[in-house]
């Protein structure tokens, strides 16, 4: 067997659907796809891609076998990744805060289908994927990325260029060819059924430990830093080209993932401030109404105007952050 792994995120959508329209229906390779969609969504991508081109697709199921011919799309709220020749689904924790996340997906593709894997950047921002292409390629895959240049979003392509400098640079107009010549010169897999594994390890392939100052195999240092998703403690993991970050319960970010979820984590932080003043203010007003008599009225109104002043400050602020626009 030989694997097609595909990944992207904003514009990604109407970038399969073309993709899909090049692809032979005698294509010899099981395709996955993750795209990032919301875990509310209704997603019509199988529908939509198995009318865009003559491969059938569905959504995955745990414990699917992968067809060659065949297209599996990570359904939403969950892991696409594949072991021994068959779908696996995670409701592992979010990475780069997606879930499906391409980085998961590109990692397990990298780990049990190694030079067998071709693995394809589309349109998206940010980073996810970048980690990914980094492995398939360090395992003897096969990299392609959607030209920056004509994306419609340039992040994810440019994030992986510069995590995998190795991958072949192509517009969307000449990828599915691109893609058709790099599966017939890629090598078949045979796929073998995986050992036992926690949750944390199947997702990107983590260890556990009691010890507090534990690294896995793989990690290079502590941090100060903390996971935007659960206040743990992250590891950083540098590799060639890309380092990232990923806490011991397995939320894991690239660089610019990781800033973008402190960015959300600090705004929520300073909209809670602004909430806690106001309901101080509130008490204080309280407390003076109903004649408190320590420490007293006066004091009570004093300290109700303050709070009330830094709730005002941090809303305005927040309103008028240029960086949030």
């Amino acid at each position: 067997m030989k694997l097609l792994t595909v990944g992207g995120s904003a514009g990604a959508v109407e970038a399969i659907q073309e993709l899909a329209g090049g692809l032979p229906a005698d294509l010899d390779a099981a395709v996955v796809v993750a795209i990032h969609i919301s875990r509310f969504a209704d997603s019509r991508l199988p529908a939509i891609l198995s009318r865009s081109g003559p491969l059938p697709a569905v959504h995955g199921r745990d414990g699917d076998p992968l067809r060659p011919g065949s297209i599996v799309v990570a359904p939403p709220d969950h892991h696409l990744l594949v072991d021994g020749g068959i779908v696996q689904l995670s409701s592992g924790p979010r990475v780069n805060r997606h879930r499906p996340s391409v980085d998961v997906m590109f990692a397990s593709a990298a780990r049990r289908a190694g030079p067998s894997t071709v693995a394809v950047v589309l349109s998206g921002t940010l980073d996810d994927g970048a980690l990914g292409a980094t492995l398939v390629s360090r395992a003897g895959g096969r990299v392609l990325v959607e030209d920056p240049a004509t994306a419609a979003w340039p992040g994810m392509p440019r994030a992986a260029l510069a995590a995998a400098p190795a991958a072949a640079v192509r517009p969307l107009a000449g990828l599915a060819a691109e893609i058709v010549e790099a599966i017939e010169t890629t090598p078949h897999w045979q796929p073998a059924p995986r050992a036992a594994e926690t949750e944390g390890a199947r997702t990107m392939g983590m260890a556990d430990s009691d010890d507090l100052g534990f690294l896995a195999e793989n990690e290079s240092r502590l941090t100060r830093l903390v996971c935007p998703d659960c206040d743990g403690s992250l590891a950083q993991v540098d590799l060639d080209h890309i380092s990232y970050f990923r806490c011991h319960v397995g939320h894991q970010f690239s660089p610019q993932s990781l800033a973008a979820a402190h960015a959300e984590a600090s705004e929520a932080r300073l909209w809670a401030a602004a909430s806690a003043l106001e309901e101080q203010a509130a008490l204080r007003r309280h407390l003076a109404s109903a004649g408190q008599a320590e420490p007293g009225p006066e004091q009570h109104l004093r300290a109700a105007e303050r709070a009330a002043e830094l709730s005002a400050l941090l809303r305005d602020h927040l309103a008028r952050d240029p960086d949030r626009r």
